[in-house]
């Protein structure tokens, strides 16, 4: 009852949240815009093999640069949960830079404020 209650205001404050970030080009995934190896989205199987990163080096995009920069500086800890997002849809989608403020693992499927559970809500909130 609470999530659904909450619901509306999430949507209207991730939008301002995607206003502030600013707009990303819409091509860049996380994975080519984050060093390699990053905290918290590498998974290394050998000692110099990430199952995550196809190149070592990411990827120079200014405008998504700065939306990540931006995104990092919101966040209440620094440490926004990267392996969530899709950074293809920063440009469009205020949902996808609401799930850098969510929990580290559990909601890269979650496509919408109302799949997500009351947790992530609140989680989105606390940001």
């Amino acid at each position: 009852m609470a999530k659904e209650g909450l619901t509306n205001f999430v949507v209207s404050e991730l939008q301002t949240v995607m206003n502030a970030v600013g707009i990303s080009c819409g091509q860049c995934s996380i994975a080519n815009l984050m060093p390699c190896p990053t905290q918290g989205l590498c998974k290394k199987t050998k000692p110099f093999k990430c199952t995550f990163h196809t190149s070592y080096l990411p990827k120079s995009c200014q405008p998504c640069d700065q939306v990540k920069q931006n995104i990092k500086s919101l966040h209440r800890f620094n440490w926004p949960s990267w392996r969530n997002t899709k950074a293809e849809r920063w440009a469009t989608d205020p949902w996808e830079i609401g799930k850098c403020y969510l929990p580290l693992d559990g909601y890269s499927d979650v496509s919408s404020v109302q799949e997500s559970d009351v947790n992530g809500v609140i989680s989105i909130l606390l940001n």
